[in-house]
């Protein structure tokens, strides 16, 4: 099975360098790709596929774009602020991906409950809820957000300022219950990065969550 890996850069290029490095080290090789929303910085690699830089801090949204235009069998969204500390963790990865086709496989997820709303459903995985076993979720988090390419290519246009993560496990869960994996595996097999240098939240994000799960979620 073949893999590209989308790594969005804000303000972290130290970080994304990291990054690749332990990319490169995979058993599984990926493509890589690197949106930059660091309009002050340069960041280059050699090692990248193919690098978008945006005049703007573009959020999120634009790295769904880019994924979409993977030529590979699978597609892996990954965050500038962790990266694998194991060489199989691209493997173990999309070896679930084949199985979990056509939903999502992800290091951090939400299992929702609609009369709790988002930030009080239960968050399992990196960063979240520590897990002994796989966890079907709801959303998978566009932290380490893994799908067959050809799934992503159809989820079509997202708002800039949407919450883009919940936006795509809604498209790509079809309206049914807890489609998508968490892997338990995987909450020790990444290093977490510097968080600095990027913006802190926006004010509204925590209400915009809340209204993307009503947007996008009309049942569980």
């Amino acid at each position: 099975m073949s893999l590209t890996v989308v790594v969005t850069n804000y303000l972290r290029a130290a970080n994304v360098t990291r990054i690749i490095d332990a990319i490169r080290t995979q058993t599984l090789e990926a493509t890589i790709f690197v949106w930059d929303n660091s309009p002050a910085q340069d960041f280059d690699d050699p090692r990248v596929d193919w690098l978008i830089r945006s005049s703007r801090n573009a959020r999120c949204a634009p790295r769904w774009w880019m994924a979409s235009h993977a030529e590979t069998d699978f597609v892996l969204v990954h965050d500038d602020d962790l990266m694998p500390s194991d060489p199989n963790v691209f493997a173990w990865t999309v070896d679930e991906a084949v199985h979990s086709a056509p939903f999502v496989v992800g290091a951090s997820g939400v299992v929702l409950n609609r009369d709790l709303g988002y930030w009080r459903s239960s968050h399992v995985g990196v960063r979240a809820g520590r897990i002994r076993r796989d966890m079907r979720v709801d959303i998978v988090k566009g932290m380490y957000f893994c799908c067959p390419a050809v799934q992503l290519a159809r989820v079509g246009h997202l708002d800039l300022d949407g919450e883009d993560d919940i936006a795509v496990s809604a498209k790509l869960g079809g309206g049914q219950p807890r489609p998508h994996v968490v892997l338990a595996r995987l909450q020790s097999n990444f290093t977490l990065l510097s968080e600095e240098g990027a913006r802190s939240y926006r004010p509204t994000h925590r209400s915009a969550r809340e209204l993307a799960l009503q947007r996008f979620f009309s049942r569980v």
